[in-house]
């Protein structure tokens, strides 16, 4: 009661109109989100470029392969870190504090790229993003929600348009980028990241006090004296154990990128076990939210098939594109060069676009919309076409370049799947949530994305024996097999949600 008092209060001491209808603190944390993103995006649109290109051109010359999978194994780590990033918010800093040192964090990752550090700094600045995207990307969405009065309905909207921001970041960051990597000034890029992060943080600091107030300021459950001893000898001891092991393997000479990836893997497979298992086993969950737990389950294999296709579309997919394609947009036979990094930049323009398109047709089926776990199955499916499709243009085509256009067509393909299972995913983690693990369910969604990068991680390493089309007939056929079976269990599924639809 006190924490829900001191929230209402809070929130009174914020002007609650001023940014379209919604809480003025709202606009600030939309241009925050804005230059993060656009940040995130423009260096991730040139980083793989970066890794693969030969020195001579700039680049670090490492193979294409290990490329890839370092991409997959970074974006893992990315959502990985989400976890502990909300807990030393909840527990030590609070979600301003932990957004802000986020935010500088990610500065000095962009800058490390942005100096002539070669290997060095390439690992430096996934260090320092990973550890500042950890901290600031579940808790600037969690201001968003905190900004509203309790039971607010302007809230789902103001997510909307939260998320609005993230797909304009990512929309103009390739595309003014995209010079960039033409004339192989990749250091110039990261820094232009890097000036972009600078300018939501300075943004921040001029208007979050007099727009957002005391919201976020404090932990919502600060450690006790006990608690401070007790983590400080289990982060003492993790850090020295982790350590240990990277002495002894670079001494016995298997500190590798593979031991990374392998650890990484581990963990993608592990943490969603450990989450399900504490859920189910709590003596806190009651029968109907246990069978609620493992109804999720399914979703979570089919949320995880999803993102395993979609964020190759950084790596996988736009290399292949550039490699196999001839380059040229064709839109009714006028024709016009396309951009490597302008790849990055198809997802979320049509997210922007079709995003309308989708909400509204489920507003016109209303009661007879597809069942939640429909969606899922659609979603995967789409991916998994997505996938099939390049795979048999491929085939077709052999080794003469194909219209970039089918490159497109497959980004366009797992956008629409992505509509219909990603806002479901979040919708599910709400609704199938036990009440005793409300935010760890929301993390447990996040993970779905952060299994699949680890997965690719390996899974990319299968390009070379199968041969880049094979590969994707392969994933895109095995989504579907899996995803068809996990259709023939949806009546259980329906069953075990207990009514929820």
């Amino acid at each position: 009661m006190t924490t829900n008092n001191s929230h209402e209060q809070a929130v009174q001491e914020i002007p609650q109109h001023g940014f379209f209808g919604h809480p003025r603190g709202l606009g600030v944390l939309f241009f925050v989100e804005f230059w993060e993103r656009f940040s995130y995006y423009g260096m991730r649109a040139m980083l793989i470029f970066y890794m693969y290109f030969a020195i001579q051109d700039h680049g670090l010359g490492i193979d294409k392969t290990t490329a890839m999978s370092i991409m997959s194994v970074y974006g893992a780590l990315i959502y990985m870190s989400s976890i502990p990033g909300g807990w030393i918010a909840d527990r030590i800093t609070g979600t301003r504090g932990a957004t802000l040192i986020g935010a500088v964090l990610i500065i000095i990752g962009h800058i490390c790229l942005s100096l002539p550090f070669a290997m060095f700094g390439l690992f430096a600045s996934m260090f320092f993003i990973i550890v500042g995207s950890g901290l600031m990307k579940p808790n600037i969405s969690n201001i968003v929600g905190r900004l509203y009065p309790q039971n607010d309905v302007r809230m789902d909207a103001g997510f909307v348009i939260f998320y609005m921001s993230v797909n304009f970041g990512a929309l103009v960051s390739p595309i003014i980028l995209q010079h960039f990597i033409n004339v192989k000034n990749f250091h110039g890029g990261f820094l232009i990241a890097a000036i972009g992060m600078a300018l939501g943080l300075v943004w921040y600091v001029l208007f979050n006090r007099k727009n957002l107030g005391s919201v976020g300021m404090k932990q919502t459950n600060p450690l006790s004296p006990t608690e401070k001893k007790k983590y400080s000898i289990i982060i003492a001891m993790i850090t020295v154990v982790i350590a240990i092991v990277v002495i002894i393997s670079y001494i016995t000479h298997t500190l590798s990128f593979d031991l990374v990836s392998n650890s990484v893997l581990v963990l993608g497979i592990a943490l969603p076990i450990i989450y399900f298992t504490t859920m189910i086993r709590s003596k806190e969950v009651t029968d109907i939210e246990r069978s609620r737990v493992k109804a999720f389950i399914p979703l979570f294999i089919l949320g995880m098939l999803f993102w395993a296709i979609q964020e190759q579309g950084s790596n996988v997919l736009n290399i292949y594109g550039i490699e196999h394609s001839d380059m040229k947009l064709n839109l009714f036979g006028w024709k016009t060069n396309f951009g490597e990094a302008i790849f990055q930049s198809i997802n979320p323009l049509f997210i922007l676009l079709f995003a309308p398109v989708v909400s509204a047709v489920w507003q016109k089926l209303g009661k007879r919309q597809p069942s939640l776990p429909m969606k899922f199955v659609i979603g995967a499916l789409m991916a998994g076409a997505s996938y099939i499709m390049m795979g048999i243009i491929g085939n077709i085509y052999g080794n003469t370049h194909f219209s970039v256009n089918w490159v497109i067509l497959s980004y366009i393909i797992c956008v629409v799947g992505e509509l219909c299972l990603s806002p479901t995913g979040n919708s599910a983690a709400v609704k199938l949530a036990p009440k005793a693990f409300n935010a760890q369910m929301m993390s447990l969604w996040l993970l779905t994305n952060a299994s699949a990068q680890a997965f690719n991680g390996t899974l990319v390493k299968l390009i070379d024996p199968l041969g880049q089309t094979n590969y994707f007939i392969f994933l895109g056929v095995t989504t579907a097999i899996i995803t068809f079976i996990i259709l023939a269990f949806s009546p259980k599924i329906i069953k075990a949600m207990k009514g929820i639809r």
